[in-house]
């Protein structure tokens, strides 16, 4: 039954004070490996992230703070008056357990976990199917026999002449015969005239994907048993914290009519506490501001270098005092922010006294997708008072687990729906048009390749050995398999960074899977199906010299070891050293603001969805064409290892971590690694139909068996056969915010700056 609320109905109550913990709770979650926060103050009233020149002590101390690295447990530490983060840190140990990476947040250890279980899938395709492959490929004599191969030219033939009846483009038939190269000895082809040994690879394809599903649920039964222990191991905010949003518009305090609301009816009647409500407003002026901000900053910047560093300079100081000014408007924006209830977004943080408190609010508040949907078609109102739920002022309230303070995107929380619908179909068009100009791209490669080819082998057949012709085609072969992965590796990530920007996403661990599942999907559509279209449908260069086996084996081969490589290299600190190293020497005319300096002295920005993305591209492309190409899924092994070990080493010593993603990131991703099933089924009917004119049975029960598991709440199911139990904190929001890191009202950008300065006060 939905509780109903009207503005008249609103009463004001006294808050409660709640008691203190007693000692034993202190220990308890000492014990657990808790670290207190010793010292935070997150801010000076001296610190100035805009004064010019920059203070370069002050931005090395930064990097310290903001380094991967544990707080050291001591007394009156210093912090970073810039981020609030203590500069005295413990560095972990390169061979550590990722659990020890729990104060990352659980998204850390989730996701190293990730890898392990992608690597072990894989060795369990290789030794229930792959190796079998490889022995059998091995044992074939197709493209050996020469002879054997103008006897079957017949019926090459019957393949084109069923190609042509679909309105395929008619092509050589001599694309048929078996390239000859390495790559082709060790795969499918060799085997072209080999039916029986075909069928037994398609009956261990069922035993594969059996294998497969049953590792799914224990790989999801241990994912959720690292999260439930980094939770229980970590306190922080969003322990204690719901999210609710559809809140209308009022004309009354609204901390005031919330704090009433959620103290009394948002749980059928119990009593509950509320301890902090943190309001989101609308920023866009604020953040309009700022873009002036540091366009005059540029401008201050610009005059400094032309006319050297004389900062008593009429202009500068007239410059100066526009920023002065500039700065003063920002700090009346964000109060006016503060006290101008139009500004409100409609989106609240509200935290309790316990977590138990919390738990009772989200299951007395369910709401579907269907609710929402409708809502929005109807301004926000709830059309039926019988929903389950606060219904207030005709508007539903939205209850849902509030994500980490640091996880918010608090430009964009406040954007409303229909902004973000079309924003998302703007980026959505161009990422379609990113995808069709690579297929175009690696069209015309593919179509240069199979001319030059074609040249050579009629030179061959006049007996005339032209090294030149022959080596461009070489060439032109390669530079297909390389073109893919180096726009995998250095643009599409880079691309679809700028989409998932437009969509204008509440928060980073939403940010990140929107960003994973698109960079996912580009990644395979360029590495795998762009080829497959090409060579299987216009050039009909299947088996033939620099056609599809020939141009995937090495996607196989460079997508295994570049990736790794690269990372390893890690070009991206290696130019951040430069820029750093270049400043550095040119103290005297620096002109970098303290905020830049720091900013440039902290390591790269480390992301995960980019990670994801790479390690999935990878399991879905050697599902895709394992049974085609065995031997690259021992590429992948070996990639997938070197990635972990490669990865790990930057998280520890090369990158800053500015995100504390929660486990939806990684459930998604186990979601999308689950597709491998169909994709395998997928694969193979499509190579078996092409390639020999015909679709087995084992394929088709593959899809069919694929599609039904990933529409089944595989997530509940794993629950269900291993269900966990996950403790309540037992200390009170008061007890544990001596160990947060931050809190809501600090990440807000219109509260965070009178929070900090209370805060310093304080200390």
């Amino acid at each position: 039954m939905a509780s109903r609320f009207n503005q008249n109905s609103f009463q004001q109550l006294e808050s409660v004070r709640p008691s203190r913990a007693q000692s034993e709770h202190q220990k308890s979650k000492s014990e657990k490996g808790i670290t207190k926060v010793h010292h935070k103050s997150h801010a000076s009233h001296h610190y100035n992230p805009l004064v010019i020149p920059c203070d370069w002590v002050l931005a090395e101390n930064h990097a310290k703070a903001r380094r991967v690295a544990r707080e050291l447990e001591v007394e009156n530490q210093s912090a970073c008056p810039c981020c609030g983060y203590s500069i005295e840190r413990n560095d972990l140990e390169y061979d550590c357990d990722p659990l020890e990476m729990k104060f990352l947040g659980s998204g850390f250890p989730l996701f190293y976990m990730f890898i392990k279980y992608c690597i072990f899938i894989l060795v369990e395709f290789w030794l229930l199917k792959g190796m079998f492959c490889l022995a059998t490929d091995l044992m074939g004599d197709y493209c050996y026999n020469q002879e054997k191969i103008r006897v079957e030219k017949k019926s090459h033939n019957a393949i084109h002449d069923h190609l042509n009846k679909q309105h395929y483009h008619e092509h050589n038939e001599e694309n048929q015969i078996c390239g000859g190269s390495l790559w082709h000895f060790v795969s499918l082809a060799n085997v072209y005239d080999r039916e029986d040994i075909r069928i037994w690879q398609s009956n261990l394809s069922l035993v594969v994907v059996f294998a497969n599903m049953v590792s799914f649920l224990f790989f999801r039964k241990a994912q959720r048993s690292i999260d439930i222990e980094v939770d229980e191991s970590q306190v922080t905010p969003s322990d204690y914290t719901i999210c609710v949003k559809n809140i209308p518009k009022l004309n009354e305090d609204y901390k005031e009519v919330l704090k009433n609301i959620f103290q009394n009816y948002a749980a059928d009647g119990r009593e509950l506490k509320v301890t902090k409500i943190v309001l989101v407003y609308n920023l866009d002026e604020v953040i309009e501001l700022e873009e002036a901000q540091k366009e005059m900053i540029r401008e201050k910047q610009e005059y400094l270098l032309e006319n050297g560093l004389n900062f008593t300079d009429f202009k500068v100081k007239q410059l100066d005092e526009k920023l002065e000014s500039l700065e003063q408007k920002i700090h009346d924006k964000e109060h006016e922010l503060f006290i101008n209830r139009e500004k409100f977004a409609g989106i609240a943080f509200i935290s309790f006294l316990t977590e138990e408190m919390k738990q009772l609010v989200l299951q007395h508040n369910p709401y579907t997708s269907w609710e929402r949907t409708k809502a929005f078609f109807n301004n926000g109102l709830t059309g039926d008072i019988k929903e389950k739920g606060i219904i207030f002022e005709g508007h539903k309230l939205y209850v849902e687990e509030a994500p980490e303070p640091n996880d918010v995107d608090w430009e964009f929380i406040h954007i409303q729906t229909g902004q973000k619908v079309k924003a998302r179909v703007i980026a959505w068009s161009i990422s379609i048009s990113f995808m069709a100009g690579c297929f175009f791209l690696i069209w015309f490669l593919s179509e240069l390749a199979e001319r030059m080819n074609e040249q050579v082998e009629e030179q061959e057949k006049k007996g005339i050995k032209d090294s030149l012709t022959q080596t461009i085609a070489f060439i032109t072969s390669q530079s297909i398999s390389w073109t893919v992965v180096f726009f995998n590796k250095f643009v599409i990530g880079k691309v679809y960074h700028l989409i998932v920007d437009l969509e204008k996403i509440s928060n980073k661990t939403k940010f990140n899977i929107s960003f994973a599942r698109k960079q996912s999907v580009a990644l395979f559509i360029n590495t795998a199906l762009i080829s497959l279209v090409i060579d299987f449908f216009l050039t009909g260069n299947v088996i033939g010299k620099g056609g599809f086996i020939y141009n995937e084996s090495n996607v196989f081969l460079l997508n295994a070891f570049i990736p790794p490589i690269v990372w390893f290299v890690d070009p991206w600190s290696i130019q951040k050293d430069y820029q750093r190293q270049k400043q550095q020497k040119n103290v005297k005319n620096c002109v970098l603001t303290q905020q830049e300096a720091n900013e440039i002295m902290e390591m790269p920005d480390y992301s995960q969805a980019k990670r994801y993305g790479d390690i999935m591209k990878t399991m879905w492309f050697t599902f895709f064409y394992g049974d085609i190409i065995p031997l690259g899924i021992l590429f992948s092994i070996m990639g997938l290892t070197l990635y972990y070990f490669v990865d790990k080493y930057n998280v520890l010593r090369r990158r800053t971590i500015k995100e504390s993603l929660s486990k939806h990131l990684s459930i998604e991703m186990i979601e999308m690694l689950e597709l491998i099933v169909i994709f395998t089924g997928i694969g193979n009917t499509i190579v078996s139909s092409i390639l020999f004119g015909e679709v087995k049975w084992q394929d088709f029960i593959i899809i069919i068996i694929g599609i039904v598991y990933n529409l089944l709440p595989m997530e509940d199911i794993s629950s269900v056969l291993f269900p966990l139990e996950q403790k309540d904190e037992v200390l009170s929001y008061y007890e544990a915010e001596e160990y947060f890191n931050t809190d809501y009202d600090r990440e807000n950008p219109v509260t965070r700056r009178e929070i900090l300065h209370e805060i310093s006060k304080k200390k």
